[in-house]
């Protein structure tokens, strides 16, 4: 059977440094993704397909556009993470339940969203790869 990889939020029992961590660890993730895509972009401008490819510029401007619109997201999801990492120090002045767990609610929902943005990722560089390795020039 296989695993699916759903989110699951442990979050109610973190600290403010376990959460902060946790945030900076998905700017730094996403700054790495950002990367790879502009890598992703020069390696379709470059001269390294073969010439009877069926379909070749199409594929590949299908490529562009999706590299574009998840450099957006990831850029949007940054700025998003940003935000909320400035915010959680908020939490401490929280005094009742209901702050909290809305906070943390709030959190949860962006760490999903996170963590959904990466498995698109995933699934994009392996479809990617699969057809780069079908028309590249050996």
């Amino acid at each position: 059977m296989e695993t699916k990889n759903i989110f699951k939020s442990f979050n109610e029992k973190k600290s403010i440094e376990e959460l902060k961590y946790n945030m900076l660890q998905f700017k730094t993730k996403i700054e790495e993704e950002l990367i790879e895509y502009k890598f992703y972009e020069n390696l379709i401008e470059a001269s390294i397909y073969k010439t009877n490819a069926i379909n070749l510029f199409e594929n590949l401007e299908l490529f562009k556009k999706e590299i574009n619109a998840t450099e957006n997201e990831a850029s949007d999801l940054f700025i998003e993470i940003n935000l909320h990492s400035n915010s959680i120090s908020n939490k401490i002045e929280c005094d009742d339940l209901f702050c909290d767990n809305f906070f943390i609610k709030r959190h949860d929902e962006l760490e999903e969203k996170t963590h959904n943005f990466f498995i698109k990722c995933t699934k994009f560089k392996i479809q990617f790869f699969q057809y780069l390795e079908s028309v590249i020039i050996n």
